[in-house]
């Protein structure tokens, strides 16, 4: 059995993502990468890509970032798509989904330079999809805190690489 996960990369700081999140009601982990977050949310972890779109997109546009939404469905299928503000500007399945323009990723992530290294992550063979997202995470510069994982991990109290606990904010729906 392969790995189940959803989480959004965001480039914004924890506070001003969790405040969103508290205030949109979500129920969610959000772990502090300095100037970048990663959110794991609860109701994203049912492996619908329009639930994980939709926040993606909603904290895009309500935090004027950009925000990547990963999904990875049992290391066989690694889904991904780009906002910046309410913008779909990438979007990506190594399963018979789209194929994305690598050039407007790269620079959207301010990585214009890796474009040839991206697209060759993107379309090379791997065994596991956990590996190719982590590829892409180390080459893009984002959290490593993506790789792996998800909120129901993060619930079972396991811990993102990298991520020291005091720096794991939860974010509880109100009752």
């Amino acid at each position: 059995m392969g790995n189940f996960y959803t989480n959004i990369t965001l480039a914004r700081p924890a506070a001003a993502v969790v405040a969103e999140l508290t205030a949109a009601g979500r129920n969610a982990y959000v772990a502090d990468a300095g100037e970048r977050c990663v959110v794991y949310d609860g109701e994203c972890e049912s492996q619908g890509s329009q639930v994980l779109a939709a926040l993606a997109e909603h904290l895009a546009t309500r935090l004027d970032t950009w925000a990547l939404a990963v999904l990875n469905h049992d290391d066989d299928v690694l889904w991904l798509q780009l906002y910046v503000g309410a913008d779909l500007v990438a979007e990506y399945a190594n399963r018979g989904g789209p194929r994305t323009d690598v050039g407007a990723l790269c620079r959207a992530l301010g990585r214009p330079g890796d474009v040839t290294a991206v697209w060759l992550l993107l379309r090379l063979p791997f065994l596991f999809q956990v590996w190719r997202h982590g590829r892409l995470v180390r080459r893009l510069g984002l959290p490593e805190a993506a790789v792996g994982f998800g909120f129901t991990y993060l619930a079972r109290g396991e811990m993102p690489p990298g991520v020291d606990a005091r720096r794991l904010v939860r974010v509880a729906r109100p009752p």
